[in-house]
């Protein structure tokens, strides 16, 4: 298992774009209003936001998400946009991808790092994230906004 920018992987954008439009369809999908691919390529970034990455198991593209600014809080930088294909999940890819978040935002000078979901919160505080807020999201769906302190990661 590893973790390496989108970047290095933007031939997955196609299959990427596919996942998102399957995951968020009321977004992504056909009638939706957001551009799937544009996104993901918008994330082919290196050192600045948005920034993509990609999960691997061998050299096979399981998962991915993002350095960004998350659209239903306007919080930055957020992880945005994480996915684990089904037969990956519950086994440490989704960690992966936020701890490579972490150390990304990191290394561009952010003190704290935020994700929003309506999904995801024991697994996030289990993952040492405090809950932080209330957030709203499409389609009146709500949710919780998660800060995770990366002070400590810093080198002196």
């Amino acid at each position: 298992m590893r973790v390496a920018l989108l970047a290095d992987h933007a031939g997955a954008i196609d299959t990427l774009a596919t996942w998102y439009e399957h995951a968020w369809a009321p977004y992504y999908g056909e009638n939706g209003p957001g551009d799937a691919a544009a996104d993901l390529a918008s994330r082919c970034n290196r050192d600045r936001l948005p920034a993509g990455l990609v999960a691997l198991d061998d050299d096979k593209i399981v998962g991915t998400a993002a350095l960004g600014r998350d659209a239903a809080s306007g919080l930055a930088p957020a992880v945005v946009g994480l996915l684990v294909v089904p037969e990956y999940r519950r086994k440490g890819f989704a960690g992966a991808l936020l701890d490579a978040a972490g150390q990304l935002a990191n290394e561009l000078g952010y003190d704290e790092l935020f994700i929003s979901t309506s999904i995801l919160g024991g697994f996030l505080q289990r993952q040492g994230w405090q809950e932080k807020g209330d957030v709203e999201f499409m389609y009146d769906e709500r949710g919780k906004v998660y800060v995770h302190s990366l002070s400590a990661r810093r080198e002196p």
